[in-house]
């Protein structure tokens, strides 16, 4: 893809794209492409080119459940191009463009820091709780799905598995050794969960530490709403807080505190937002695998895919059954 975005998706968004100087920010893991457009050393809206192969009413949903939530300053509104639309199709991307957001993300945050981010993704729940019903848990059944279908792969065990790339290999072959071992301990913990009703929503689903910028203390803004779907809120908060508060019971405690005090509906007990966590990082390493050893996906960035991973197995440790 050119180091800079079309000039037909720059016309389109000409209201507030004109005159702005671009860069692209660095790739993530998703497949979507990103530019700044700024002026003045300000940066100004973020120019997006969604994963191929997403289709326009998928973002026409998100775009939805962003508009829910324009009165909170922390979330990316979808701007409009010259025709009303807040998306247009090129070169078999679809592309929209929203506000860049202040602050950059904290690996490491401090306790008011966990306890800022909680109560802005409470403020972002309770705002679209609105279109709430009752169903199984997806991000439980996801989880089980990936444990199903990754069983072949845990059977055939470390020395299967085929070279990848020397900065991968390693962590590769370690990570196939303990999601082995995890695996079982995490069917047996989510199996009761599979049917049961609770309480969904429009959630985050992907609300990783990465996804959420501080600014002088605060929640300057929460991003990257490619994977919001109906989840139980207890989804985003076991995303978050596995990797704000890893093993820390305490933090992860402290931050669901938090939560429920913004938003009280939330019915959820810690043992299961923690169970989610758990289980959710396992999961998240049987999908690297998936992606790299079985349809050997192309790594543009071996040494922060292989950290990444790594970061995912610090978090693998025992499943509590709920």
């Amino acid at each position: 893809m050119s180091p800079y975005p079309p000039f037909p998706v720059l016309a389109y968004f000409a209201p507030h794209t004109r005159g702005l100087r671009w860069h692209r920010a660095p790739d993530g893991f998703s497949g979507a492409v990103v530019w700044c457009g700024g002026e003045n050393d300000t940066a100004r809206v973020a120019l997006k080119a969604w994963p191929a192969g997403t289709r326009p009413e998928r973002v026409r949903q998100v775009h939805t459940w962003l508009s829910l939530a324009a009165h909170l300053p922390f979330v990316p509104g979808a701007l409009a191009g010259g025709d009303g639309h807040t998306l247009v199709t090129e070169a078999d991307r679809v592309w929209d463009c929203c506000r860049w957001m202040p602050g950059r993300p904290c690996s490491a945050p401090t306790a008011a820091e966990v306890a800022a981010a909680c109560a802005a993704v409470a403020q972002l729940h309770a705002t679209w709780a609105a279109t709430s019903r009752l169903g199984p848990c997806p991000g439980v059944q996801n989880r089980l799905r990936i444990l199903t279908e990754t069983e072949p792969i845990l059977r055939a065990g470390p020395d299967a598995l085929p070279p990848v790339s020397p900065d991968l290999d390693p962590v590769l072959r370690h990570a196939l050794a303990a999601a082995a071992r995890a695996a079982p301990g995490a069917v047996r913990a989510l199996r009761p969960w599979e049917h049961r009703a609770v309480v969904l929503q429009p959630c985050v689903r992907d609300l990783r530490a990465d996804h959420v910028l501080f600014e002088g203390g605060r929640v300057g803004g929460i991003i990257d709403y490619g994977a919001a779907g109906a989840d139980h809120p207890a989804v985003d908060l076991a995303r978050l807080l596995s990797d704000y508060a890893g093993p820390d019971d305490a933090l992860f405690g402290a931050g669901l505190a938090v939560y429920r005090g913004v938003n009280p509906t939330f019915e959820a007990t810690t043992e299961f937002a923690q169970l989610l966590a758990r289980t959710g990082a396992v999961c998240s390493v049987l999908g690297w695998l998936v992606r790299l050893v079985l349809r050997r996906e192309a790594v543009p960035a071996p040494r922060a895919t292989a950290a990444r991973i790594a970061a995912l197995l610090a978090r693998v440790g025992p499943i509590p059954h709920v």
